[in-house]
């Protein structure tokens, strides 16, 4: 099974980060939650594709300086697809430091802040959790520095 080159936004704000919820119109499982993200179109970088997909699943915009590369920022998820089957992403996730605009819902995808000390009690796509923590630590680390 080849990996499908994806990439993914993470945003946290004070204990929360921002996933999306997929609706019926998704091919993820409905009412599975991930970090906004999708697959890179043909001559798009890797931040043009994730600039794209946060906007298209948030309503929110930011700019490819606002996207920073933190350690343990690559995955791959292995994610079961309607209908039958899994599919094997790679996952290249930028940290974004700002951003703007309003939340708004797609067709596919409903934005909900949610607590990282609650994780544990949503349905996540493979490694939102692991990402969430990574970028966490990654930003405590900035802190202090």
């Amino acid at each position: 099974m080849d990996l499908i080159p994806s990439v993914a936004v993470l945003i946290i704000k004070d204990g929360k980060v921002l996933l999306v919820k997929h609706t019926e119109e998704a091919g993820h499982l409905t009412d599975t939650y991930g970090l906004p993200s999708g697959r890179i179109k043909e001559n798009e970088t890797e931040k043009q594709a994730a600039i794209r997909e946060f906007f298209e699943e948030t309503g929110l915009k930011s700019s490819e300086k606002n996207l920073i590369e933190f350690e343990g920022n690559y995955h791959i998820a292995e994610i079961e697809r309607k209908g039958g089957g899994i599919v094997k992403f790679g996952w290249r996730v930028f940290l974004c430091k700002d951003y703007f605009g309003e939340i708004k819902m797609s067709p596919e995808t409903i934005p909900e802040w949610i607590e990282i000390k609650n994780l544990d009690s949503y349905n996540l796509l493979s490694n939102t959790k692991n990402v969430a923590l990574a970028g966490l630590k990654y930003l405590q680390n900035e802190a202090k520095s």
